[in-house]
């Protein structure tokens, strides 16, 4: 049967489209806490590299020095720590998307299994409505013999 065979189609394609929904999801769930963390690191980056500015009074060279390697090491892991944000930032939006796109596929595939057991179901009918007309036929006809 026709309708049988596509209903059956239609739950697999529905278990599979359920797995890549749920991929999205968790990839727009790891997404949103590399952006997080990417955000967090740059903001303590930025508050170390500001207080490691030095103090009031005298100092030495290589003091001076030391400190300044460190707040450039320091500025420099802000800077990567905000371009990954950024870039967590895109991947989140991706993401996102892709996540709509599985969800609205998930939708349409389970009004299609809808459409296909109503079909199905219109099929069954038909044919028990066929295997029960030439019955009565046969019944009319030997009654008027």
């Amino acid at each position: 049967m026709r309708e049988a065979r596509r209903l059956g189609l239609l739950k697999r394609q529905v278990l599979i489209a359920e797995v890549a929904r749920k991929q999205a999801l968790r990839s727009l769930a790891e997404a949103l806490e590399a952006e997080a963390k990417s955000g967090a690191l740059a903001a303590r980056s930025a508050r170390l590299v500001a207080a490691s500015a030095p103090g009031e009074g005298t100092t030495t060279g290589a003091a001076l020095a030391a400190r300044a390697g460190f707040a450039a090491g320091l500025a420099q892991l802000a800077a990567q720590a905000e371009a990954a944000a950024r870039d967590a930032a895109l991947q989140r939006a991706w993401q996102s998307d892709a996540l709509a796109r599985a969800e609205t596929r998930a939708r349409r595939l389970a009004e299609m299994v809808a459409d296909a057991r109503a079909a199905l179901a219109a099929a069954q009918a038909r044919r028990e409505a066929a295997r029960e007309l030439p019955l009565a036929r046969k019944l009319q006809s030997r009654s008027s013999d």
